[in-house]
Parts: structure tokens; sequence; C-alpha cells
């Protein structure tokens, strides 16, 4: 409002042009009744102008800060909850390795306690140490009994069809080693 008030006060404001071009000596000052109005008119619209910007920015100011305390509030509650959540997290982790080495599952599929001394459980471990080895020397025993065979049939064969008979076997032997 000031400075909409000082503005056409300085526009009625006529300083005299030279007839000529004059040195600043030779013109002498301004009239004495232009320049305090003319003073006054600067001074009004450079302080309406410094004070609009110190009051908007002290608005934008205090509107940032507030702001910018209510996301550094809002991450400190997000910060807190996940190390909640976390620390939630490791507790279960740390429950169920415990569960889980009490628990152990016997060769048959049933779940046991580990409430078992060791030399229960090295006679466990043994056992089925001794079924894995028994089922690898009944496959080897197999794979020899299907060579016996395809000596068996080729020898009950005529010798021009004892090529086909042992390839028969031979399929067999790979068909049944895959399965």
């Amino acid at each position: 409002a000031i400075l909409a008030q000082a503005a056409p006060r300085a526009r009625r404001v006529a300083l005299p042009l030279p007839a000529r071009s004059r040195s600043l000596e030779e013109r002498g000052p301004a009239s004495p009744s232009a320049m305090p109005l003319l003073t006054k008119s600067l001074l009004a619209a450079c302080a309406c102008g410094l004070l609009s910007l110190a009051v908007g920015q002290t608005a934008t100011d205090v509107d940032m800060m507030a702001k910018f305390q209510a996301l550094e509030a809002q991450f400190n509650k997000f910060q807190k909850d996940s190390e909640d959540k976390e620390n939630t997290l490791r507790d279960q982790i740390k429950e169920l390795q415990e569960a889980d080495s009490r628990r152990r599952l016997d060769h048959d599929g049933h779940e046991q306690n580990n409430t078992q001394t060791n030399a229960e459980e090295e006679i466990l471990n043994l056992q089925i140490a001794c079924n894995h080895i028994w089922l690898l020397l009944c496959g080897a025993l197999v794979m020899f009994m299907q060579a016996g065979f395809a000596m068996v049939e080729s020898g009950v064969c005529r010798q021009r069809n004892v090529q086909n008979i042992l390839m028969k076997n031979l399929v067999d032997v790979c068909v049944g080693t895959m399965c």
C-alpha cells in the first residue's frame, strides 16, 4: 500500500530537464522541495520491499521449519518402528534356530526329541550309514545279474541274434539305472 502511494507521488515530481547537455556543476542540485519527496518515496519503496521480503520469508521459513519438523518426527517414528520390527524378527529367528536344534527327524521320517546321548546318536548314524551301504551293494548285484542274464540269453539263441540280445540288455541296464 505504501509502495502504491509512493509511486504516483514519484511520477508527479517533475525534474527540470536541461535544454542542452550540461555538466553536473552547471546544473546544480535539484530543487530543494523535490529532493525530500523523492528521497522519502524511494525510502518508502525500499522499506516496503524489504518488509514484504522479510515477512514473506519469515512466513515461508516458519512453514518450512514446521514441515521439516513434521518430516523429522515421521522419520524418527519410522526408524523406531523399523528397529522394533527388526528386533522382533531377530528374536523369532533365534527361537526357530533353537527349536530346530532341539528337533530332529529319525531315519523313518518321524520327529524325535534331541534328548539322546552321544552314544545313541552315533548308533543311529551307523544304522543309517549301513542302510545306505546295503542299498548300494544290492544295486551293484542287480547290475551283475543283468550281465548274467545277457550271457544266458546270448547262449540260448542263434549266433546272428546275439548282438540284438546284448543291445536290448544294455538298454535295459541304462533305463534301470536312470529310474
